[in-house]
């Protein structure tokens, strides 16, 4: 695995002027770690001082199953674009035969329910193919089982090519407001049309 790190110092004003600092930023084909704030939460006196950060999510998120639900909920809380990931799960979810699925660990048991816990994957009922997207409900991170080009580009730009991880997953894309996650369902829907 290799990182990059990059640490810049000045005030807001001097970085956001910074020609160099734009384009470091803007030709990396990671996403840029922020700090993020924690939610605001009161721990439970009845109940031990234990948080349930599930509980700052209303509703239930579309297509995860009900033994998954808390689990997605509190890394929700910690995403700021919570609400747009959950109306990406909620199209996406609806196509035909979708299914949102937690993770079989290497390390389960025969019995032992699925991980909701790192990631969901997004699969076609039938499909040969694995998922067509794996999604990541604490940052809103997608990879789409896409290899980035020209079409790619032009429908999503602020997709990324991953140069990591499985072959057949080359596509990313963070959600982060309305726009990101109008590209992100058009990229879902190519990688959903593909499987």
């Amino acid at each position: 695995m290799k990182l990059t790190y990059f640490c810049f110092e000045g005030t807001p004003e001097e970085l956001d002027a910074s020609e160099l600092v734009h384009k470091l930023v803007h030709q990396q084909s990671a996403t840029v770690d922020a700090p993020r704030q924690t939610p605001e939460v009161a721990a439970d006196p009845d109940n031990d001082g234990e948080v349930d950060f599930g509980g700052l999510i209303e509703g239930e998120v579309p297509g995860v199953a009900a033994e998954g639900q808390d689990a997605v909920k509190a890394q929700l809380a910690f995403n700021p674009a919570a609400q747009q990931f959950i109306d990406f799960m909620a199209v996406a979810g609806s196509w035909e035969s979708v299914g949102v699925h937690g993770i079989k660990r290497q390390t389960s048991q025969e019995g032992d329910p699925l991980d909701y816990t790192g990631y969901l994957r997004l699969r076609r009922k039938g499909s040969q193919y694995g998922g067509f997207a794996y999604v990541f409900p604490s940052t809103g991170l997608i990879n789409f089982r896409l290899k980035h080009g020209d079409e790619i580009a032009e429908l999503a730009s602020d997709a990324y090519a991953l140069t990591t991880g499985h072959h057949q997953y080359r596509v990313s894309i963070q959600i982060r407001d309305e726009e990101t996650l109008r590209q992100a369902l058009a990229l879902a829907e190519l990688a959903y049309s593909a499987t």
